[in-house]
């Protein structure tokens, strides 16, 4: 499990959704970012695609930290 912070939050996530973790760090704006980890934390989690049209879960967890998982 990789752990890296991503514009202020905690984010963990295999090999397979590192493409997701590039999508949210590097393609969307800060404040796109923010909205998708903002709605994450409040519904527990949101489903998001990258411009590939790859699937990912951005999971909230418990102790404030985030993971991205990928969907097949």
């Amino acid at each position: 499990m990789i752990q890296k912070n991503l514009k202020g939050f905690s984010v963990s996530f295999l090999e397979e959704a590192k493409n997701g973790f590039e999508h949210l760090a590097y393609v969307l704006s800060f404040d796109e970012t923010c909205s998708l980890f903002d709605n994450a934390k409040m519904s527990g989690k949101i489903e998001f695609e990258d411009r590939l049209g790859r699937n990912y879960t951005l999971l909230s967890k418990l102790n404030g930290n985030f993971e991205i998982k990928e969907r097949k």
